[in-house]
Formats: structure tokens, C-alpha cells, sequence
């Protein structure tokens, strides 16, 4: 015979209310992951999004990188089929921390799989003009604010490469 067996109708709902009761506390403020000691020293960031334009139209499948001129994290997005991209540094769609940026940009096609029983890596063509490549050659720069919108049209030309 269970001990439970023993209790009154009245008194084993009032157990079962109380079990319920801190299974809900629990789940509520229990179960919240910390953060731990690196998410806490990291900067704050903010929405920050935009589209690439090569020669006036949007671009797709482009790498945006937001290069901090502070030594701060890099920020990077990638475009969409419309051009539109979204920045992340530490999260998806957590944006940048606010600050001065070198922007650059990297378009890729795989002009080879490779083969990977013959230990042969895929090659890629970068297609984008080489000078957009490099924060030190783009000529793109970017300020990400604390306050208002963070959204950046950034418009690149020159001829794609081809293989």
C-alpha cells in the first residue's frame, strides 16, 4: 500500500497543486540559461541591414563584410536574392556595435566540386572587382549608430570576373 493511499482526497490535490506550482516556477525563472562570461563583456550591437547594388541593379550571393576601424568585432551579412542583407555579429540578425567601419565585398562561383576521394578541394572564382575585395582597397565605409536607422545602400561597379 502507497502512503498516498493514505492521504485524503483534498489534501493529495493540494500536493499535486504545489507540485505544479514549482514545476511552473521552475520552468519560469529556473530554466533560463546565463549568460556566460564572454557574452557579457561583449559590446552591444544594433539593427544594421542593406542592399548591394553592382551597377545600379541588386545583387545576390554577396559576402558584406563591416570591418571595425576600432579593433572591435567584425560584423557580416549575406545578400539575398534581392541584394538585401543583414548584418551579424555574434548572432543571426544581431546587427553591428556602433562605430566606424571599412566595408568590403566578396562574390564567389565554384567553377570546380573538386573530389574528395582524390583529396582535390572545390576552386572558387572570386567575382566581384578585385578592388572591393579588401577594407584597404574598397573605398567603402559605413557608420552603424546607436539610435535611428542603420540601413546602407552600398553601390559597387566594374566588370565581373570571368574564368
Amino acid at each position: 500500500m502507497m502512503i498516498a493511499d493514505h492521504l485524503s482526497p483534498r489534501y493529495r490535490a493540494s500536493a499535486w497543486m504545489m507540485a505544479g506550482a514549482a514545476a511552473w516556477a521552475f520552468v519560469v525563472f529556473g530554466c533560463g540559461r546565463k549568460p556566460d562570461k564572454w557574452e557579457l563583456q561583449r559590446p552591444k550591437t544594433y539593427s544594421a541591414n542593406g542592399r548591394v547594388l553592382w551597377d545600379g541593379k541588386p545583387e545576390p550571393d554577396v559576402v558584406v563584410t563591416f570591418e571595425s576601424r576600432s579593433g572591435g568585432p567584425t560584423a557580416v551579412g549575406f545578400t539575398d536574392a534581392t541584394g538585401r542583407f543583414t548584418l551579424k555579429t555574434f548572432k543571426e540578425g544581431d546587427g553591428a556595435a556602433a562605430g566606424e567601419y571599412a566595408v568590403w565585398l566578396t562574390k564567389s562561383v565554384m567553377l570546380d566540386a573538386g573530389d574528395i576521394d582524390a583529396n582535390r578541394p572545390p576552386s572558387f572564382l572570386v567575382v566581384t572587382p578585385k578592388k572591393y575585395a579588401a577594407p584597404a582597397t574598397s573605398g567603402l565605409t559605413a557608420k552603424v549608430a546607436e539610435t535611428g536607422q542603420n540601413d546602407f545602400t552600398i553601390e559597387i561597379t566594374g566588370p565581373r570576373a570571368s574564368p
